[in-house]
């Protein structure tokens, strides 16, 4: 439980190089490889499997964020003011379901996830670049979240409920990168 309470606050701060990151209590693969396969979410290990790399993702997404409203310091303050608040939404996310793989007795490390979406967000070179590469990953984490409430709803109500409200929440997300980047950034379905 010591690993869950402080996982969410051990991820690096978004100043950190990506030399030396530290994303414990996670474990990682390789730099370039692919996480271990999810097992099946008929499964309980299934469910721990995606609850684990949702987590991952909002750590990854809300360390991002702040590595973006501070690199790209000549973008919009608005824009970086709102970077910074998504940032404590994917706190809110990452503690929703940290708690709930608390709840389920499921260890953290007991499979390796990815730090790619991190890789990858860090790699743009522009406030737009960025802004849209973080709406796509953020449409397709809504429509797995949406796909794992559908499939979890019910045997496991508790943790489908965490996804749909998380799903639910990412159209804003998405939503944002419309308002700045209107004719380029992907349209949420809500």
């Amino acid at each position: 439980m010591a690993d869950l309470e402080t996982a969410a606050m051990a991820a690096p701060s978004a100043q950190a190089s990506v030399a030396t990151l530290n994303w414990a209590p996670f474990a990682l693969v390789p730099r370039g490889e692919k996480s271990d396969p999810p097992r099946s979410i008929d499964t309980t290990d299934g469910v721990a499997d995606r609850l684990r790399a949702a987590a991952f993702a909002e750590v990854q997404a809300r360390d991002a964020f702040l590595w973006a409203a501070d690199t790209f310091a000549e973008t919009d303050p608005e824009l970086r003011g709102a970077w910074r608040m998504l940032a404590r939404a994917e706190q809110k996310h990452l503690d929703w379901l940290l708690v709930r793989l608390g709840e389920l007795g499921f260890d953290i490390r007991a499979r390796r996830v990815s730090d790619q979406l991190w890789v990858s967000l860090t790699s743009c070179k522009t406030a737009r670049e960025f802004a849209l590469y973080m709406a796509s990953a953020e449409e397709r984490g809504r429509k797995a979240g949406e796909r794992f409430h559908a499939s979890l709803q019910a045997r496991d109500p508790v943790t489908a409920e965490i996804f749909r409200k998380i799903a639910e929440e990412e159209v804003e997300h998405i939503a944002l990168a419309r308002r700045f980047f209107p004719d380029e950034a992907p349209l949420a379905h809500a």
